[in-house]
């Protein structure tokens, strides 16, 4: 058998969608500091989301990118609620590349922070090709 592969590229965000979002909004009610941008923090917006999102562009470690997102997160959570009542949907979103068979391992104590948010989180997994893979069980017969 094959040792595991892990997941590259991995980035974890705060996301927040709603359909014709405003970005202004969402930064004057959340109070999050732009001048974290460059230091592993990317805010970005679109026009039906907004996302402030940790990635390995600074060597940040999966656990790193929990840790950081959750200390921003955890002193604005009585803001979400504003969120939510006008209407956004907001979560922790991991993202990352992967080939079949890739784990994610997430240690307890960073499940243990993002359960404190009591927020949802997601998982997305990308293909390096953007098409999925033949046959998406083969590795179970490595």
């Amino acid at each position: 058998m094959t040792s595991a592969k892990h997941w590259i590229s991995v980035s974890t965000s705060l996301a927040i969608t709603k359909e014709a979002i405003n970005p202004s909004f969402v930064h004057d009610t959340l109070k999050i500091d732009y001048s974290l941008a460059g230091h592993g923090c990317h805010i970005k917006s679109g026009p039906n989301w907004w996302a402030s999102t940790y990635d390995g562009s600074a060597a940040l470690t999966l656990d790193e990118q929990i840790s950081l997102l959750v200390g921003q997160v955890r002193p604005r959570l009585e803001r979400f609620a504003v969120l939510l009542q006008a209407g956004h949907h907001v979560q922790v979103a991991i993202a990352g590349s992967v080939e079949t068979g890739s784990q994610l391992f997430i240690p307890p104590p960073s499940i243990e922070q993002l359960t404190s948010l009591n927020l949802p989180v997601s998982f997305t997994t990308l293909t390096s090709t953007g098409l999925p893979e033949e046959d998406p069980l083969g590795w179970l017969d490595d």
